[in-house]
């Protein structure tokens, strides 16, 4: 197992270093002088000149790729030109918040996605199935920003259950209750969409395990029909269904930045999307590579999950 990981670790170095240039590359075409959108009314020709020198913008792409590299490296991600102050510490500190929202969405999904896909399973073309397939399609179907603006209207404009927008209250106690209060909202809009594809895909490979010798010879040996579904048929099919959560962990950690936006959240994704209108380019390439190497960890944790339920993946 160990070597596996190691495996698995090393193979993700290349995947991580494109990433890095796809990032970087992006960041150099976007139109504009990034020392213009800087310095603001201050952007006079010295002045676009000293600060390009400065911050080495004068240098080759090649050679700023490199040396943006070198130090990512050694720790240190830059400075952030709007907010002054280490890229690092601002990615970290906002981090945080959309672990928050993304692993609370992503607990959700996955706990409603897998029971709902293995009750449609074992229920085939019987009343729960037919339900359960309808909301899921209409759950794909809703985009989760569009669900999110809806929310918003319905509980907290019109019913006022929940809080418009952020994280805490603007006065008052900011404990767990406060924080469940308005996180419940932007976590739901979140988790809709990949509950769907869970339980779509749980509900495939559900059937097929359903379908099996060992299932049939559970059934005729006298095995209760719920230890059947739940304990075998649902453990066998986990070597199919892991491999989804891992694909819709990486959507709710990338769609965090609409409902971010939408839901005011202080996490990374609102943080992006001003930086990118701020053309604070460091800012960007250090949010979005720290995001793309916790995608990264994440599917190697899960590999290695589901090379324990089943260990001929590991050759």
């Amino acid at each position: 197992m160990a070597g596996y990981i190691l495996r698995r670790l090393l193979s993700a170095i290349p995947v991580l270093l494109g990433i890095t240039v796809i990032v970087f590359v992006i960041m150099a075409l976007i139109p504009g002088d990034p020392a213009t959108a800087i310095l603001g009314s201050f952007a006079t020709p010295e002045n676009v000149e000293k600060l390009n020198r400065d911050l080495g913008l004068d240098k080759p792409l090649v050679a700023q790729y490199f040396i943006w590299l070198g130090n990512m490296l050694q720790g240190d991600f830059g400075q952030s030109f709007a907010l002054n102050r280490p890229v690092i510490d601002e990615v970290l500190e906002r981090f945080g918040a959309t672990l928050i929202l993304a692993g609370t969405a992503f607990v959700l999904c996955s706990l409603f996605g897998v029971i709902a896909g293995v009750v449609s399973a074992a229920r085939q073309y019987g009343f729960a199935d037919k339900v359960i397939t309808f909301v899921v399609l209409l759950g794909i179907s809703i985009p989760s920003f569009f669900l999110g603006m809806m929310m918003i209207l319905t509980f907290a404009v019109s019913l006022r259950w929940f809080p418009v927008s952020g994280m805490w209250p603007i006065y008052g106690a900011r404990d767990l209750a406060a924080l469940i209060d308005h996180l419940t909202m932007p976590a739901l809009a979140l988790a809709v969409v990949a509950t769907g594809v869970i339980a779509r895909l749980s509900r495939s490979a559900m059937l097929e395990v359903l379908r099996q010798d060992f299932i049939r010879t559970a059934r005729a040996k006298g095995v209760p029909e719920g230890r059947v579904v739940w304990r075998h048929a649902l453990r066998a099919a986990m070597v199919s269904i892991i491999p989804v959560l891992g694909i819709q962990a990486g959507f709710v950690l990338s769609g965090a930045v609409y409902i971010e936006i939408v839901f005011q959240w202080p996490g990374v994704g609102r943080m992006l999307v001003d930086a990118i209108l701020k053309r604070d380019i460091l800012l960007v390439q250090g949010g979005v590579v720290l995001v793309a190497a916790c995608y990264v960890m994440f599917n190697i944790a899960v590999d290695v999950a589901q090379s324990l339920l089943d260990p001929r993946i590991k050759t």
